[in-house]
């Protein structure tokens, strides 16, 4: 049992180099004690080299015992060069090293004979070496051997009982400076590994988000890259950004404490969420990501899961999520930081098309005003975007391109609202001013909107919805891809709409007869691309024929 109160600490220090471990040289550096033992050789093997031509006696054997000697110094010193200017020894060769080292002194000893005192202060630095370096349940063997060793002389040469008391005393003193450099290395090696655990620590704080305890935007950016080299086709790599729809309201209401209340709870669920499929983030404030190598087929259902998971529903309160993902390798992305912002222009743009978001709040808002205005303009934009999001279909445009167009589709007309009643109402054709002034409503339309950030990209498009394809539009008399292709679907889908209706100069036209002037002015005033989208998606939602 551990002694308790002021002997603790004392307790530890003593009792640090004999705890039992799974790896007995967990926490050892082997390059420095390879370079350490290397200086050790490097020591003996000139000291050796100093001693031996005065404690080699004469005799018969001299000659042999000249070149014992001198294989002991070469073969000690090209050890020593080895050790300290090459990796490759472990700690087992550096262990039999000290065994061999032992072995090589006490062949030295007998060839000194009475002289072999000379050699025993070697013992001692291989001694504290060997248990500086080494565990004590490998080197307590060790210095066993070493006491064997070193009382051999006293087997062939004459001694005394002073001699032997001088040689005990001398061991106690080698035994009892090796267990103080392993008390002393154990302990430094133990206060190392304690500053690598903090070090690690601190690290993973670092990367890691304090109020979910899920990663943060530093830890994402090195998953990411790391992740990215094993995407696959079989096994691609899906990156998700969500950002929670009603956040703001909830904290308003109940306070910062019960909103950071329901960060960690869904930052919980997200992780649960992703619990042997891959990882969740939080970037900061409302917004989350995810990273998952899945399946092809699993690509939709990994990030729906992730947004069902950042969703909560009370009585008086509802949070939602958006979100934006991309999958790589198959979309030709170079970078992390490209996907991933990527990833955010989607969220954004699926954020857009909700009812909730500032963009989606700023067009009803506007939209209110021109129905205000004008009941029958205020139908003709809703009646153009339903269009336009039916030929946004039918061509497969992205979400970050469907929520500018169904903005401006919205809205297209806004600038309408600046002109007057006379004009818009005017039952026979317009005169060249009037006209003129006319032409200038997709202007003042872009201005309105551009007011509102949310709707500046869609802002652009109303400008533009009034160009025809073979260039004669207007105001800027774009032609052919120079028009963006939200605005050549609104051109489209608002001639349309403008046929099929009453106006006050003209009678509506059919269905049929409208569909043929669309073809008719396709590669002249509308994109051919787009015509052709336009009249699928007619078919597609036209209704069935009864049967008879």
């Amino acid at each position: 049992m551990a002694p308790d109160g002021g002997a603790r600490s004392l307790w530890n220090i003593i009792s640090t180099p004999f705890s039992r471990r799974e790896d007995p040289y967990v926490g050892n550096d082997l390059e420095n004690a390879r370079r350490m033992t290397g200086v050790v050789w490097l020591i003996q093997g000139t000291v050796i080299a100093i001693l031996t031509p005065f404690v080699v006696p004469a005799g018969h054997y001299t000659t042999v015992a000249w070149v014992i000697a001198g294989a002991i110094v070469l073969n000690t010193l090209l050890r020593a060069f080895r050790w300290i200017t090459k990796p490759g020894a472990g700690f087992n060769a550096l262990l039999t090293a000290s065994y061999a080292g032992l072995a090589e002194l006490a062949v030295l000893q007998v060839l000194a004979g009475d002289g072999s005192s000379a050699y025993q202060e070697l013992f001692l630095l291989i001694a504290v070496a060997t248990a500086a370096v080494h565990p004590p349940r490998r080197v307590a063997p060790f210095l066993v051997v070493l006491c064997c060793a070193t009382m051999l002389p006293l087997l062939y040469r004459n001694w005394t009982s002073v001699s032997a008391a001088d040689l005990g005393v001398r061991l106690l003193l080698w035994l009892a400076l090796s267990v103080l450099a392993m008390i002393l290395v154990a302990t430094l090696r133990r206060q190392r590994e304690a500053l690598r655990d903090e070090t690690e620590h601190a690290h993973e704080l670092a990367n890691q988000d304090p109020l979910t305890g899920i990663g943060n935007r530093r830890r994402l950016m090195t998953d990411l890259p790391a992740l990215l080299p094993i995407a696959t086709k079989r096994r691609p790599l899906v990156l998700a950004t969500l950002d929670l729809d009603g956040f703001k309201a909830y904290n308003d209401t109940y306070g910062h404490p019960s909103g950071d209340a329901l960060l960690r709870r869904l930052g919980e669920r997200l992780s649960e969420a992703m619990r042997g499929r891959g990882h969740a983030y939080r970037m900061g404030g409302d917004e989350f990501c995810i990273i998952a190598l899945v399946a092809p087929a699993d690509v939709v259902t990994v990030a729906e899961r992730a947004a069902t998971a950042l969703s909560e529903h009370g009585e008086l309160f509802s949070i939602g999520c958006s979100y934006g993902y991309v999958v790589l390798p198959d979309e030709d992305i170079a970078d992390a930081s490209t996907a991933l912002q990527l990833a955010d222009r989607r969220m954004y743009a699926r954020k857009n098309l909700g009812r909730a978001s500032a963009g989606a709040q700023a067009t009803d808002a506007l939209l209110q005003v021109l129905s205000e205005r004008s009941a029958d303009l205020g139908s003709h934009m809703r009646d153009v975007t339903t269009l336009c999001d039916s030929v946004a279909v039918e061509l497969e445009l992205t979400v970050e391109q469907r929520g500018p167009l169904q903005q401006a589709a919205s809205l297209h007309d806004i600038g309408k609202s600046a002109i007057p009643d006379s004009i818009l109402d005017k039952p026979g054709p317009l005169s060249a001013e009037e006209w003129s002034f006319m032409r200038t409503h997709t202007l003042i339309g872009e201005r309105i909107m551009m007011a509102a950030p949310a709707l500046k990209m869609a802002a652009k498009l109303v400008r533009a919805s009034h160009e025809r394809f073979d260039g004669g539009g207007y105001p800027d008399a774009l032609s052919g891809e120079e028009i963006p292709l939200g605005a050549r679907i609104i051109s489209v889908c608002d001639a349309y709409d403008a046929m099929v209706s009453r106006r006050p100069y003209r009678e509506r036209m059919s269905p049929e007869v409208a569909l043929e002037e669309i073809r008719r002015c396709a590669r002249t005033q509308f994109d051919p691309a787009v015509v052709d989208a336009f009249c699928a998606a007619l078919r597609e939602s036209a209704p069935e024929p009864a049967l008879g």
